[in-house]
């Protein structure tokens, strides 16, 4: 098998209208021909849009039923213009035989597959690709800031000390030791953050007191969605340093204040009594029971207002405040933005605990700066900062701004593309989905000759030549050039004579791995990479075809056909010899297709496929050869010899056949926009094993 028996081909028709699709022909997709697949886009997509739809056919078209395992596809070059983005997308309704129609009813539970572009190098041994995106435009769409200004973190922060533990791996157990909480009545809870692929955004999960264990000074709990490598578990508790506790049991009914002292919020607990109701303040002074409201405190003076009768006489540690007993300033801080936001438009603000005015702002790789702040913005939208003298924590506040994607509306006469999922934007890498990694170095040579020695890094997985005109050098018997992968040298062969310059050699290194995880900028990978690789090396979603190969399956006699490709009934009074005499395929020829051979006990039969009918009447006394209209080869042959008498009227001989080909359906959105391209490609790699 030659790198020229695999080809992409097309199916009966292209374009946009609902039969578009259909079956495989034998017209293959020429490498680097413009607009063989997809119109050329025009100054009317780019001003309203454009949404395309194809089907194709990766294929091993070999005269023979060669094997090719391990068949995969993926996008190994994409369009250089940023309004352009094509995929591939996967479905398990996708037969042979499927027209536009019935394709833009998949997509909207299939799976597709893009192409990213690493962030930065990669070491040799590493289990991380940093990836500039995760997610693509599946239809187009167009982009809009959203200001958000003047926005508080957290108020619960408040007051609060922060405890973390790190993640090493997939951390799902927590044990925190915090020797200086308040142990009277400890008051504390967690948070992190988790990448959620459904959504595909990053989630804020807050985990209250009740579900977690204090053993001592050690809180423990155990987590349903792991912390990410390199992402921290957030512990917030009350310190004994900065707070005490007022038992109304042991201290009393009032709440005595000292001077810079204050109730701290959500933590004054009282009971009625008139009931076991345990009420607790709200944050804004108010004790709320069965929708009631049964007293107010007022958090300065510790004053609380009795309008249904309390008990403060019990005797249980739970019935009291926490009071904070000084003005609370803090160093360093940390707190989790609620939208994606765009990180140079990040803006900060607080007052230090003398009042001074102090500020800072983000820049595009999160970093923070300013007038006596610094920090970070992570990929999770957490901001992390710290400061050069104590702050006020309630003066803190922060602008952003939001990136938002908006769906574009169906042009007139174009694909209709508002029921396609993720409005506009889908996940193009999956867990337990293999990624390609490649690196790609072209360099160019006005002129080749015979006998000429180029030499490339060692090792590399693909080699190619095109000449002037685009034409590829490569040939089955190396009569235009060879190339030995253990030294690095490319050796220029006589064949030469027949192509003009300038020539571009492009060789690629690359290699396969499983996606263990994802996060908005990394993949990490079940095992480490082989090869180091430079930043901006390319990153392809891989669609996996398996093994393709003509081949049969279920052969079987009925001795009464029912119209049922499915049934497996009573066989025949005669056989079938196709032990002897298998089916015969061809890889040009054959399809995925259910048969039925159907006899008239007279010698004659009638072929039917489930999906394209009846495609011919047949004789025992010859070789039965169907030939497929679209490809010029049979799509099976049945040896005359197998046979024999054939059938008694009404029984069926039937058998599954399964192509050397899959269909494959590719997308390709033009998002509203000015573009100076004017010549663009994508590149479809198609890979495998000949066995």
């Amino acid at each position: 098998m030659l790198r020229s028996d695999l080809k992409i081909f097309k199916p009966e028709r292209l374009g946009g209208e609902p039969n578009a699709g259909g079956q495989r022909t034998n017209k293959a997709i020429e490498n680097g021909k413009l607009n063989d697949v997809f119109a050329a886009i025009s100054d009317v997509d780019y001003a309203w849009s454009a949404f395309e739809l194809a089907k194709l056919f990766p294929a091993v078209a070999t005269a023979d039923a060669s094997l090719f395992a391990d068949a995969r596809v993926f996008i190994s070059d994409e369009p250089d213009d940023p309004l352009v983005t094509v995929l591939l997308a996967e479905s398990e309704q996708l037969t042979d035989t499927s027209v536009l129609s019935d394709m833009m009813g998949m997509l909207g539970t299939g799976r597709f597959h893009g192409m990213a572009t690493t962030t930065g190098a990669m070491e040799a041994g590493t289990q991380e690709v940093p990836v500039n995106r995760i997610s693509a435009n599946l239809a187009p769409t167009t982009s809009r800031r959203n200001a958000h200004t003047n926005v508080k973190p957290a108020q619960d922060a408040s007051g609060y000390k922060l405890a973390q533990q790190k993640s090493y791996g997939f951390l799902y157990n927590i044990s925190i030791d915090v020797p200086d909480m308040l142990m009277e009545r400890p008051v504390f809870y967690g948070s992190y953050k988790y990448y959620d692929a459904s959504q595909g955004r990053w989630v804020t999960k807050v985990i209250s007191q009740v579900f977690f264990s204090l053993n001592g000074t050690t809180v423990t709990t155990t987590l349903t969605e792991a912390v990410r490598p390199g992402y921290d578990f957030n512990l917030y508790y009350l310190p004994t340093g900065d707070f005490r506790y007022h038992s109304f049991y042991r201290d009393g009914a009032t709440i005595q204040l000292a001077e810079g002292e204050r109730v701290q919020p959500k933590t004054v607990k009282v009971k009625l009594q008139s009931e076991a109701a345990l009420a607790t303040d709200d944050g804004a002074g108010n004790f709320i029971v069965d929708a009631r409201l049964v007293a107010q405190i007022d958090y300065e003076t510790g004053v609380i207002t009795e309008l249904e009768p309390l008990d403060f006489t019990q005797a249980h540690s739970i019935y009291g405040a926490i009071i904070r007993t000084q003005p609370l300033s803090v160093r360093e801080t940390q707190f989790s933005v609620e939208h994606d936001v765009i990180p140079d438009s990040l803006y900060i603000r607080c007052t230090s605990s003398t009042g001074t005015p102090m500020s800072a702002s983000g820049d595009t790789n999160g970093q923070i700066t300013g007038n006596g702040v610094s920090g970070t913005l992570n990929a999770a939208n957490l901001v992390s900062l710290v400061f050069d003298v104590d702050v006020q924590p309630e003066s803190i506040s922060y602008d952003y701004d939001e990136l938002i994607h908006d769906p574009v509306p169906t042009p007139p006469g174009g694909i209709d593309r508002s029921q396609l999922p993720g409005g506009g934007i889908v996940p193009i890498f999956h867990v337990d989905n293999l990624i390609n990694i490649q690196s790609r170095q072209r360099t160019q040579h006005p002129v080749l000759s015979n006998g000429d020695v180029i030499t490339i890094e060692a090792g590399a997985d693909w080699v190619d030549i095109i000449d002037g005109s685009g034409n590829s050098l490569y040939s089955g018997s190396d009569s235009n050039y060879s190339h030995d992968k253990a030294s690095g040298k490319i050796t220029i062969n006589a064949g030469i004579v027949g192509f003009t310059g300038p020539y571009i050699i492009t060789v690629i290194h690359s290699e396969l791995a499983m996606i263990a995880d994802i996060d908005v900028t990394t993949l990490r990978t079940f095992i480490p990479t082989k090869r180091a690789y430079p930043a901006g090396a390319t990153v392809s979603s891989v669609y996996w075809l398996g093994n393709l190969q003509g081949a049969s399956s279920d052969e079987r006699t009925l001795s009464a056909w029912q119209n049922n490709f499915e049934e497996v009934g009573t066989p025949a009074a005669n056989s079938i010899n196709f032990t002897q005499y298998p089916i015969e395929f061809n890889n040009q020829g054959c399809i995925s297709q259910r048969w039925a051979c159907v006899f008239d006990g007279n010698g004659a039969f009638d072929v039917i496929g489930q999906h394209i009918g009846h495609i011919g009447t047949f004789d025992v006394i010859a070789d039965c050869t169907p030939l497929n209209p679209f490809t010029g080869a049979p799509y099976f042959i049945i040896r005359k010899e197998a046979l024999g008498e054939g059938l008694g009227a009404g029984e069926a001989f039937l058998f599954t056949s399964k192509a050397s080909s899959k269909p494959i359906m590719v997308t390709r959105s033009v998002s509203p926009g000015h573009s100076d391209i004017e010549t663009d490609n994508s590149t479809i790699a198609f890979l495998g094993v000949y066995q």
